[in-house]
């Protein structure tokens, strides 16, 4: 025994000894041997306590109480006739002191290294998740150092005549909704779920003012973290580092950009998971009421094989805790607030100046950036409406990436006469992006700085449009269509595949078929094969066989092996079988069967043996072993053994092993007995002597216990390691209980 000695070993050792002394104990002869009663009354313990130390069933943990124990055990051999020299040690209560103080000591000692590695291990977790979050692009911090311009609260005008260039923050007029958010975000605080709440409305209604307020309303969220993720991309770091833990609320301002495009879906299923995970946890959304309507609704039909873009984030949404809607203008209560706080002069402004009570889009200076924008008609103010114009279509589009000074640049001469660009001077683009840019009354610009990911200052040679100006396009210029500029703008500029994609399938609704390729092979070029497959579908909805399939060999050369079989579906809907099948043997040759097994099935149903029969064999030729098999056992349920026979065995001869069994047992049920046994030979022959032992079994609940042996016999000698355990119990069923030859 060594210091070094784990206590689990020292144990084993200290109640095996135990029991050698136990045993000891009960050598010695009657009248000699101290009873267990005996030696608890000597030490003050129930007889169970002993009995439960000798036996090595408990450890004892007073050590002068079990010194006591040995003592008598001691004194009895002692008076018997001495101890032996072995039995010393171990009948010597000293020495069962020291090893009780060692078996404690190295208790007390692995318990400290499992507390210090315990610790450690923590320290490393902590110390990993601070890494984590200090690497985050937006870390979180305490909700009540954010500040509202830090949670992009929209600055107001100052409503004096010397307007301040700082971030102005006008007084807060509740409104009904108001009370609904901060119930809401109450009842949240208190329980112990995570909960999404969805602040919707249009754009500059006061959406992210409102929820601002809320949370800052309701005292015990003060000392929460708050985590706001500015990109999908860094929503999606917040949700890997796994800082939304408890008491966490997650800021998702514009969520409707957020969730938006592949990574939207990422960042939706993964929202989806958090809220199933215990609380409390407040994610805060606020969204556009047109965004949420169009994610929200009910998905169209769409061809087999095609994605659904919105498939989690309509699940997300809907399933919200609570959904509070913001009016798009004060009613008349509101309005009458809104005149008692005479000392605010941006609400003087916003109030005297407002059309059908639209405060907010006033103080967010809304209203006067359309203006602007609508009554610059000519030059040079023209230049900057060709700008703000080209960003609108942009963003409509579905180009939700910073917008490129050079994209801008080449899209404006679309927008604008001839005479507008005979006049346009040298410094035209310079002097026009400077306008765009400019804030009116210091509030609000129509092309606005983009934040860089990391560090400090805005990128760039980048702007992004105006919310209330994208609002205002949406629904100014949503039948519009952008002048060819503008395409080949945005060909040459942008280069995410989420925005191509989407330009692509803009341009093709608009009948651009040229554009529309064009765009879409850049988009495959950045990775995103499915531009293809859009096109595709949309041509093949329009009648355009021709044209829908060039897209689906496009899309197959860019590794998109699902669109030739969505457009098989579609073309055998719609009656052209012919079509359909040359379309299903391509999606085949690009690795997904699964429309050749649809359509196979499809004309099985329909009675055509023949064609099913024919793309059954297509379908085993691309790989799908068990096509034939399938057919065949679509022919045996129909009552056609024969048909189902001559399946069965050309699948078998195109190497489906599972298609041995399936025509032995046809063979055995229509009794062709030797045709089964020929089928299981064959079978055996293939590598598959399974086959033997299935028809083995058929036999014996046939009541052929013989016949059963013999084909058990039979797969034991062709390699069926599991025959021979089931030939044992054969014969035992049989009450034949020898041993035999090759069952030892």
């Amino acid at each position: 025994m060594t210091q070094y000695d784990t206590a689990a070993a020292l144990e084993e050792g200290f109640f095996a000894d135990l029991q050698s002394v136990e045993h000891l104990r009960r050598q010695l002869p009657v009248g000699v041997r101290p009873s267990l009663r005996e030696l608890a009354a000597r030490v003050e313990r129930s007889h169970n306590t002993v009995d439960n130390w000798l036996s090595g069933k408990a450890f004892p943990a007073d050590v002068d109480v079990l010194a006591g124990v040995i003592a008598g055990i001691r004194q009895a051999a002692a008076a018997h006739g001495g101890i032996a020299a072995r039995d010393a040690a171990l009948l010597d209560p000293q020495r069962w002191r020291q090893r009780h103080t060692a078996v404690n000591r190295a208790r007390v000692r692995e318990a400290e290294q499992a507390r210090l590695g315990q610790r450690a291990a923590a320290d490393l977790a902590a110390a990993e998740a601070r890494a984590q979050r200090d690497a985050l692009t937006d870390p979180p911090q305490r909700l009540d150092r954010w500040t509202a311009a830090q949670l992009r609260v929209h600055p107001s005008i100052s409503g004096i005549s010397s307007p301040s260039t700082g971030f102005v923050l006008p007084s807060y007029v509740e409104r009904p909704h108001d009370q609904q958010l901060r119930e809401v975000l109450r009842t949240a605080v208190t329980g112990r779920e995570a909960v999404l709440v969805v602040v919707r409305g249009g754009s500059c209604t006061g959406k992210t003012r409102a929820a601002y307020e809320a949370v800052r309303h309701v005292g015990a969220l003060a000392d929460w973290q708050l985590v706001f993720p500015r990109t999908a991309a860094s929503a999606l770091e917040v949700m890997a580092a796994r800082v939304l833990t408890p008491r966490t609320v997650l800021w998702l301002d514009d969520a409707h950009q957020l969730l938006a495009g592949r990574e939207g879906e990422a960042l939706a299923a993964g929202l989806l998971s958090r809220l199933a995970q215990p609380g409390p946890t407040i994610i805060m959304a606020t969204l556009w009421d047109t965004a949420f309507t169009e994610v929200t609704a009910p998905p169209p039909e769409r061809a087999f094989g095609s994605a659904d873009p919105h498939r989690h984030a309509r699940t997300l949404l809907t399933g919200a805790t609570a959904v509070v809607c913001i009016p798009s203008a004060f009613g008349v209560e509101d309005l009458r607030v809104l005149d008692t706080r005479g000392d605010d002069p941006a609400l003087t402004a916003a109030g005297r100046s407002s059309r059908d009570g639209k405060i907010t889009q006033t103080l967010a200076a809304g209203l006067q950036l359309v203006d602007r924008y609508e009554s610059a008609d000519a030059p040079p103010a023209c230049y900057t409406h060709a700008l703000i114009t080209a960003a609108m279509d942009a963003c409509r589009m579905g180009w939700d990436t910073p917008l490129p000074d050079g994209f801008l640049h080449d899209a404006a001469p679309g927008y604008l006469s001839d005479e507008q660009r005979t006049t346009a001077g040298p410094d035209w683009f310079p002097s026009a992006l400077a306008d765009a840019r400019a804030p009116v009354q210091h509030v609000a610009a129509a092309l606005e700085p983009v934040l860089r990911t990391s560090g400090m200052g805005a990128q760039c040679g980048v702007s992004r449009l105006s919310d209330y100006l994208d609002a205002h396009g949406r629904a100014t210029r949503a039948r519009v269509r952008p002048p060819q500029s503008f395409w080949t703008a945005s060909a040459a500029h942008a280069e995410d595949a989420g925005p191509l994609a989407r330009l692509s399938r803009e341009a093709e609704a608009m009948g651009l078929t040229h554009d529309a390729e064009y765009l879409a092979r850049l988009a495959a070029r950045a990775g995103d094969s499915g531009a293809y497959a859009a096109l595709a579908e949309t041509r093949e909805r329009a009648g355009d066989f021709p044209g829908a399939e060039r897209m689906a060999r496009l899309a197959v050369d860019a590794g998109d092996a699902h669109c030739c079989a969505a457009l098989a579906w579609m073309r055998d809907r719609a009656g052209d079988s012919k079509g359909a099948e040359r379309l299903a043997r391509l999606a085949a040759g690009a690795g997904n069967p699964d429309a050749l097994r649809s359509l196979t099935e499809m004309r099985e149903r329909a009675g055509d043996l023949q064609g099913a029969e024919r793309l059954a064999r297509l379908s085993t030729g691309a790989g799908d072993q068990g096509a034939l098999r399938r057919l065949g056992r679509s022919r045996e349920r129909a009552e056609d053994p024969k048909g189902a026979e001559r399946l069965y065995g050309l699948a078998a001869d195109a190497g489906d092993w599972r298609a041995y069994n399936a025509l032995a047992r046809l063979q055995e049920r229509t009794g062709d007995r030797q045709g089964a046994e020929d089928t299981a030979r064959r079978a055996a022959d293939a590598g598959s002597p399974r086959c033997y032992t299935a028809l083995a079994w058929i036999r014996e609940r046939a009541g052929d216990l013989q016949g059963a042996e013999r084909l058990a016999r039979l797969a034991v000698e062709a390699g069926d390691r599991h025959a021979l355990r089931e030939l044992a119990e054969l014969r035992e069923r049989r009450g034949d209980r020898r041993v035999r030859p090759g069952l030892e």
